[in-house]
């Protein structure tokens, strides 16, 4: 576990990279028209994730807005990071 989150958010870059590239540069042929459904996709995904954690753990754990920002963009991996915290 110590290498995968660092690993699986260093992915998460990669991946938001490629999507807001699409955005500046899009990608040839109906790449681009996948990659806009998969931006939409993982904003709606990521956001619903946030306002659930703040919903359910509001009062247990206080979340600061970096955390906030931390955990829409990298989701259940900076979740793993902050668990620990719930106890």
């Amino acid at each position: 576990m110590k290498y995968f989150i660092p690993f699986a958010k260093a992915l998460m870059v990669i991946i938001w990279g490629l999507l807001i590239a699409n955005l500046f540069f899009p990608f040839p042929g109906k790449a681009a028209l996948a990659f806009y459904f998969l931006l939409a996709f993982v904003v709606a995904m990521h956001a619903i994730q946030l306002l659930v954690i703040y919903g359910a753990f509001a009062e247990k754990l206080k979340l600061t807005k970096k955390e906030g920002f931390a955990i829409f963009f990298f989701g259940v991996f900076k979740m793993w990071q902050l668990k620990d915290r719930l106890n």
